[in-house]
C-alpha cells in the first residue's frame, strides 16, 4: 500500500472506527521476510554468485599481473645494450603490443566488474520482489477468510526519515506474523534446517 495513503488512513482512523466496526490486524513483514526459508536460499545463491564473480575477476587480475611482468622484461630487453640494434627494436615493437594488451585487459576487468555488480543488483531486486509478492499473497490468504478489513505492517518505516510509520499499536490488535511465517515455511524442503525465527503456534483470532 502507498505509504502516504496509509498515513492518511491512519490519520482518519478514529473517525472511521467511530462509524464502522473495522477488524484490524498487524504483521511484522520484516520478521516474516527474514524467517522465510526462500529468503535464506536466495541469500545463499547470491553469495555463491558473488564468490564465482570474485574468482573470475581475481583470475583476470592474475593474468594482468603476469602480462605486466612480461612487459617489464620486454622493456629491459629493449634497453639492453648487449643486444643488437635489431633485437632491441624487435623487443620495443613487442613491448608496444604488450602495452596495448595490458590496456585492453584493464578495460575488460573494469567492464566485468561493472557487469557483475549490475547482475547481482538485478538478481537481488528480482528475488526480493518475488519473496515480497509471495509474503503479501500469504497475508491476503490468511486475512481474507478471517474477515480483516485492514492489515498493517508494523515494521514499515518512512523512506525519507527512517522513522517507523506505526509508532504504537494496541496489544488488543491481532498480530498475524506467526501465522504468516508458519504458512510460508510450510513448504520448506523436508530434512532442511528449521528456519531461524520460526513461528510459534498460529495466533487465535479475536472475536468481535
Amino acid at each position: 500500500m502507498n505509504k502516504l495513503l496509509l498515513l492518511c488512513l491512519l490519520a482518519f482512523a478514529p473517525v472511521s472506527l467511530a462509524n464502522a466496526d473495522l477488524k484490524i490486524a498487524v504483521v511484522d513483514l520484516g520478521k516474516a521476510f527474514d524467517a522465510y526459508y526462500k529468503t535464506k536460499d536466495a541469500s545463499a545463491h547470491i553469495d555463491e554468485k558473488k564468490a564465482a564473480y570474485t574468482k573470475d575477476i581475481q583470475d583476470m587480475v592474475a593474468d594482468f599481473q603476469h602480462m605486466q611482468d612480461d612487459a617489464q622484461k620486454l622493456y629491459q630487453a629493449a634497453n639492453d645494450a648487449t643486444l643488437s640494434q635489431q633485437a632491441r627494436a624487435d623487443k620495443a615493437t613487442a613491448l608496444t603490443a604488450k602495452k596495448q594488451d595490458l590496456l585492453n585487459m584493464q578495460n575488460k576487468i573494469e567492464e566485468m566488474k561493472t557487469e557483475d555488480s549490475n547482475a547481482i543488483k538485478d538478481e537481488i531486486f528480482r528475488r526480493h520482489k518475488e519473496i515480497v509478492d509471495e509474503i503479501t499473497g500469504v497475508v491476503t490468504a490468511i486475512s481474507a477468510p478471517q474477515g480483516y478489513d485492514l492489515v498493517i505492517d508494523k515494521s514499515s518505516a518512512s523512506a525519507a526519515s527512517g522513522i517507523p510509520i506505526i509508532l504504537y499499536n494496541s496489544s488488543k490488535l491481532i498480530d498475524i506474523t506467526a501465522d504468516v511465517i508458519a504458512k510460508l515455511n510450510a513448504g520448506a524442503p523436508a530434512g532442511g534446517t528449521a528456519p531461524s525465527g520460526a513461528a510459534p503456534a498460529p495466533a487465535t483470532p479475536a472475536t468481535h
